[in-house]
């Protein structure tokens, strides 16, 4: 079945237009604003955006999450043109460098950022800049009614992640964006009666597709997290049915319930229906303890050129390694599969992006002209399970033709606290790591647990030990 934002705004009015959808928080409770008002706000800006000429332009959306935010980036992927969302992390530096390449003919953005928007403005001035608070406006205009725009076209940029230079501008359709709701909804059939806690971020395909644009067509209600730092807090004041999460909160998560003996299903409000992990790696024994206190926690994989998602877990408190069930409307591969079945997962189907805003030559390399994505992951399949090995480039080809898969020895680290980070590499010829920690900590000791449980080709056989006082991430 195709969906369209157009379409789902008008059965959303239908079905379910004067419950409370999107929820903020104010002082001391969270205030909602109905799935109406929501569809109305959203069009009647969308007429204000392309009365200022900004039909099939692309506009940068930069900020925390927000009911603004959510209206903007629906208006302009669902009637004006490209929306493009910027993690609220980026820097000035950062702010230029997309603002060049996808020739942004507008920026909408947080008041929060005003400074780094200035630095822009400086080198830009031709850009339209309006900031979020200045919408209420724009949505009172008595302009007509938008069009909607083609399904089939660029109507989002999502970068993806990347740790050196730029990342690359993911090109999506909402046909890419919604290509896969039916297979989720098999694994989770959300209803209009569930909660969602929202608090990963909008700019990525995670939060801003999975979370966000689905709850268009279930009619879920969404509370959007205030602070990161109040995440536990406001946890029991939604009581949510519905969290999605990356692992170093269910980390925590682990680690506070284990200490103070609190269940974990009290600890995220008492009500939660589904519980997804993505992102990162989940190490099994915290799927393992989520599972078995009887949360229904849903394994992820996918990645931002496959709109997020490739495989999902359907229940099952048996297998805590794989990363799900494909998605049944895409086709899999693994690619020059070594002894083990281990290769790279290639992936084709509905929900792969178009490719690289401005890049064909990365376009090329990441798809193959009958459409394989080539997603640089290493992994296997069992039937239709996929399970993860690392990233093509990570693995190590040791001299006796063995392969070690640094993420593995990586994971294994997970359990000390006082490790913030651990980097294992091959070095003349032999495997080796550092450790990143925050406090002292016996290195001799932590490297000989792991070795116990590595077979002997993969044993570390060298380390160093690295204070590392950068704060947590999440506080």
């Amino acid at each position: 079945m195709s969906y369209s934002v157009h379409e789902l705004l008008n059965s959303g009015v239908q079905r379910f237009g004067n419950k409370e959808y999107i929820f903020e928080r104010h002082g001391d409770s969270f205030c909602g604003r109905t799935f109406s008002q929501f569809a109305d706000d959203v069009r009647a800006l969308a007429a204000a955006l392309l009365v200022r000429g900004l039909a099939g332009k692309n506009i940068i959306l930069y900020g925390e999450n927000s009911y603004n935010y959510m209206i903007t980036d629906i208006a302009v992927m669902g009637y004006v043109g490209v929306s493009a969302t910027l993690s609220k992390e980026w820097q000035p530096r950062d702010l230029i460098n997309a603002a060049e390449l996808l020739e942004a003919a507008a920026v909408i953005y947080s008041p929060l950022k005003e400074d780094n928007i200035n630095v822009l403005r400086e080198r830009f001035p031709n850009i339209q800049y309006i900031r979020f608070d200045e919408l209420s406006v724009l949505i009172n205009e008595d302009n007509v009614q938008p069009e909607p725009l083609p399904t089939d076209i660029c109507c989002k940029i999502i970068f993806s992640s990347g740790t050196t230079g730029m990342p690359k501008a993911v090109m999506l359709s909402q046909d890419n964006m919604f290509a896969y709701w039916d297979c989720l909804k098999k694994r989770s059939p959300f209803t209009s009666e569930d909660k969602d806690y929202l608090f990963l971020p909008l700019s990525h395909t995670y939060g801003g597709i999975c979370n966000f644009l689905y709850s268009l067509i279930s009619g879920m209600s969404i509370y959007i997290c205030s602070d990161t730092r109040l995440i536990m807090e406001e946890l029991q004041m939604v009581k949510p049915t519905v969290f999605c999460s990356v692992p170093l909160i269910y980390e925590r998560l682990y680690e506070v319930c284990k200490e103070k003996g609190i269940p974990p299903a009290a600890a995220l409000g008492g009500n939660i229906r589904y519980l997804f992990s993505g992102g990162a790696y989940l190490r099994p024994e915290i799927r393992e303890f989520l599972k078995q206190n009887g949360l229904n926690l849903l394994e992820a994989y996918g990645l931002t050129e496959t709109s997020s998602l490739i495989s999902c877990e359907y229940t099952n408190p048996d297998d805590f390694d794989s990363v799900g069930t494909v998605l049944e409307n895409m086709d899999i591969m693994i690619a020059e599969p070594d002894k083990y079945s281990v290769g790279e997962i290639l992936v084709r189907g509905g929900n792969v992006f178009a490719g690289y805003y401005n890049d064909p030559s990365a376009t090329s390399a990441a798809l193959s002209e009958d459409g394989w994505f080539r997603t640089g992951d290493l992994g296997f399949l069992d039937g239709r399970k996929l399970y993860l090995k690392g990233r093509k480039r990570r693995m190590i080809l040791l001299s006796n033709g063995e392969n070690v898969y640094p993420d593995e020895l990586e994971a294994l680290f997970a359990g000390y606290p006082q490790l913030n980070k651990v980097k294992v590499y091959e070095r003349d010829g032999a495997i080796h790591a550092a450790l990143f920690a925050s406090a002292e900590c016996d290195g001799e000791q932590m490297v000989g647990e792991v070795n116990e449980k590595l077979p002997k080709y993969a044993k570390i056989r060298g380390y160093e030990v690295i204070r590392d006082n950068i704060e947590a991430r999440m506080k």
